[in-house]
């Protein structure tokens, strides 16, 4: 039994610290990993609201335009009528 005897010392001695190492490096890799994810989805959050805003800013610029187009659609048609009433007076 010497020879697995050897084996076993020799495993014990230079794999498991190996083994332990390795784990400590993937715990490491884990928890940074996780730590990313929370910055992804706090940036996506971000770019989220950011996006909303922008969605605000746009309808508000729209529903602007459309009542001076609107405005502008009134005028003419007041400028057609007092042309129909010079042109029946």
């Amino acid at each position: 039994m010497g020879a697995i005897d050897d084996v076993r010392n020799v495993m014990q001695d230079f794999l498991a610290p190996e083994l332990r190492e390795l784990r400590v490096r993937i715990d490491s890799v884990e928890r940074h990993v996780e730590e990313l994810q929370g910055s992804t989805q706090e940036l996506q959050g971000s770019m989220q609201e950011q996006f909303l805003q922008a969605e605000r800013r746009a309808e508000k610029r729209h529903e602007a335009m459309m009542f001076l187009i609107r405005q502008g659609q009134e005028v003419r048609s007041l400028a057609a009528v007092e042309e129909k009433l010079r042109a029946t007076h």
